[in-house]
C-alpha cells in the first residue's frame, strides 16, 4: 500500500475529529494535534477550515465513485445495473465511507456551498436514472430510500436490526430487477 500524503493524513485526522467531537466542534487546532502536525503544516495544505472541509467532501465523492465502479464490475449488463451499483455502494457496510460521510455534516454546518460536489454527483445520478430505461419514479424512490437509510444509519437513528436491514436491501435489489423485466 502506498504511503499516504500529508494532505490525506490531515483529512483522516479531520474525519476522526468529526467522529469524536462532532462536526460543529472541529477546529484546525484539533485536526493539527490529531494529525501530529503543526498548525502551520496543516495550513500549508489547508489555509482555512473551509478548504479542509471542501477536500473532505471531494474525497467522499471520489471514494463513492470508486466503490460504485467496483460494484458495477461485478454486475451483468442490465438497465438497472447503474442503480443497483449505487444502492450497493451506498448501503454495503463500509466504515471508512461512513466516517467520510460525517464530512458532509461538517461541511453543511460550516458552509452549505461546500456541498456542491455532492449536488453535482446527485444531478449526474439523476441523469443516469432518467437515461437507464427504468421507470423513473420507481427508480428514484429506490434511490431516495437507499440514501435515506444511509443517513439514518449515519446519524444512528435507524430503527432496523441487521436482519431487517438485509431484507430491505434485498427488496431494493428485487424492485430494481422487477423494473428491468417490465415491458417498455
Amino acid at each position: 500500500m502506498p504511503k499516504k500524503s500529508s494532505k490525506d493524513l490531515i483529512i483522516d485526522a479531520a474525519e476522526a475529529v468529526v467522529m469524536e467531537k462532532g462536526a460543529a466542534h472541529m477546529s484546525l487546532d484539533m485536526v493539527a494535534r490529531k494529525a501530529g502536525v503543526s498548525k502551520g503544516g496543516l495550513m500549508y495544505h489547508f489555509p482555512n477550515k473551509e478548504a479542509l472541509l471542501k477536500d473532505m467532501v471531494d474525497r467522499l465523492v471520489a471514494e463513492f465513485y470508486i466503490e460504485r465502479t467496483e460494484k458495477l464490475q461485478g454486475l451483468k449488463e442490465t438497465k438497472g445495473r447503474g442503480l443497483k451499483s449505487c444502492v450497493m455502494a451506498t448501503l454495503d457496510p463500509n466504515e471508512k465511507r461512513d466516517r467520510m460521510a460525517l464530512s458532509i455534516l461538517a461541511a453543511a454546518a460550516q458552509a452549505p456551498i461546500l456541498l456542491d460536489p455532492l449536488r453535482v454527483a446527485h444531478k449526474e445520478h439523476l441523469s443516469e436514472l432518467m437515461a437507464s430505461g427504468l421507470p423513473f419514479e420507481r427508480a428514484a424512490i429506490v434511490s431516495l430510500a437507499s440514501d435515506g437509510l444511509m443517513f439514518l444509519e449515519l446519524l444512528h437513528l435507524t430503527p432496523f436490526n441487521k436482519g431487517q436491514r438485509s431484507m430491505i436491501l434485498k427488496e431494493m435489489i428485487r424492485l430494481i430487477e422487477s423494473m428491468e423485466s417490465e415491458k417498455e
